[in-house]
């Protein structure tokens, strides 16, 4: 987050994640804020909410598209808001620029920003700058969420795997496998969702195979163009359908410990989130864009063109033009041939 903060130049940055229904805190951490203010900002959710549009609206945002405050709340709002009149102004802050980073039946979360000191609201510009990082923060926090948000330590990596329920394997950029814990070994045996052919992990399906190859060729290098190419790849399986991520090893003592050839780890896990596995996997097999994605799930909540317009403010003339990309990457000629193919992806083989 610092980092996030000292290449875009913002000054406060908040990462807030929630169990769902009690809202309690499972994550949180804050750049830019003196601890007082941090507790004080407890008293203002509904007021910041409120900000957002209120909480359904907040909740429908599409995960991994940032979404400008000045742009999305009311001038009256702005205007009588308790949480920009007695908390964000005192603290010479008068925009503000988030993106969700999980949101399931049972966690939300989002990452906001801030600046100090300036009227300028955020721009086009910032939109563009975090849409290059929301990916690896939602990567992040999902597998964080598969190991409890416990961090573990570079020195016992390689041994604390096999403690683990689903299935963690390293491999190298070809995909020949490095290590599997217990759990990962199992399914390998079964060949069940994945399986290994002369050494290589390979899943069932031609498609989701090469989106899953070419993840892997991405984490192997810096990373930086790994998006959400790496999130939520399908891998069917016999009885309950189960998702890869892919998350890449840094050069460092974490990859030293299980061997320098692993370029990335491999989780693969329930599809716990079947609200929004039909994207990621859809984004993995036919390399969609973050505006892609955001179309395509309102698409399939429902959206008619002109909602999903007015949702994400753009043109319906910039939403048409999404949809046509959409057909002639997934070789859908219909809306409703796109919400299927989505709906096939979300349901067990």
């Amino acid at each position: 987050m610092g980092e996030i903060c000292r290449a875009f130049g913002f000054d406060v940055s908040t990462l807030s994640v929630l169990r769902l229904p009690v809202g309690s805190p499972t994550l949180q951490a804050v750049v830019g804020m003196d601890r007082e203010w941090v507790i004080r900002s407890l008293e203002y959710q509904a007021e910041l909410a409120e900000v957002w549009g209120g909480m359904e609206r907040l909740m429908n945002f599409p995960l991994d598209e940032p979404v400008i405050a000045s742009r999305v709340a009311s001038p009256s709002v702005m205007e009588t808001n308790r949480y920009f009149l007695e908390f964000a102004q005192p603290m010479g802050i008068y925009d503000s620029i988030a993106f969700a980073v999980v949101r399931s039946p049972g966690m939300v979360g989002g990452l906001s920003f801030n600046r100090r000191g300036t009227t300028v609201p955020f721009g086009d510009i910032d939109i563009e700058h975090l849409r290059l990082v929301a990916p690896h923060v939602r990567r992040a926090v999902t597998i964080s969420d598969l190991f409890g948000l416990k961090a573990i330590e570079a020195a016992t990596f390689g041994s604390v795997l096999d403690s683990f329920q689903f299935g963690i394997l390293l491999v190298d950029r070809d995909l020949g496998i490095v290590h599997a814990n217990a759990a990962a070994r199992a399914m390998l045996d079964a060949a069940d969702p994945i399986r290994s052919e002369r050494g290589r992990a390979a899943l069932a399906d031609r498609s989701t195979q090469g989106a899953l190859e070419r993840a892997v060729r991405e984490a192997a290098g810096d990373g930086s163009t790994l998006g959400g190419k790496g999130i939520g790849i399908p891998a069917s399986g016999k009885d309950n359908p189960r998702v890869v991520h892919v998350l890449p090893l840094r050069q460092g003592q974490i990859r030293r410990s299980v061997g320098p050839r692993a370029v990335a780890a491999l989780f693969i896990a329930p599809a716990s989130l079947p609200g929004r596995m039909p994207a990621d996997a859809l984004a993995a097999i036919y390399d969609l864009t973050p505006a892609e994605i955001n179309i395509l799930e309102l698409l399939v909540a429902g959206r008619t063109q002109a909602e999903i317009a007015a949702t994400l403010g753009i043109a319906p003339s910039t939403v048409k033009s999404h949809l046509l990309h959409l057909f002639a990457k997934t070789g859908c000629g219909r809306q409703s041939d796109l919400v299927k193919l989505a709906a096939s992806l979300s349901s067990p083989a």
